[in-house]
């Protein structure tokens, strides 16, 4: 089943109860905010706006961070693990999916 994501006029991506905001750089999780920090803003709105699809490692690294991979590799994980912990505090289905060795894909939340 294809993950439907929907651009809203007023800037804001909504995948299921996820709903990220450009304009004030939020996140929301079934109406409960999620803080988050620049990078885990830009790497979830990287992961959204490419839902259902892998996003490679490689990717993140040049689009995010603008090094190539070998140069933020535990970034990326740390990072990653973090926006984890923040979503499972409200919700136990899981949010983002890794490809091991691959990169990762975010789920239909």
């Amino acid at each position: 089943m294809p993950t439907r994501v929907k651009i809203l006029p007023s800037d804001k991506i909504r995948i299921g109860q996820i709903e990220l905001s450009y304009l004030n750089r939020s996140v929301l999780l079934s109406g409960e905010l999620i803080e988050t920090t620049g990078l885990e803003f830009n790497l979830l709105a990287v992961l959204m706006t490419g839902a259902g699809s892998l996003i490679s490692r490689e990717s993140i690294a040049e689009r995010i961070f603008q090094r190539k991979l070998g140069l933020c590799d535990k970034s990326i994980n740390s990072h990653m693990t973090n926006l984890r912990k923040k979503f499972l505090a409200i919700s136990s289905r899981p949010i983002i999916k890794t490809v091991r060795g691959q990169g990762y894909i975010f789920l239909n939340a």
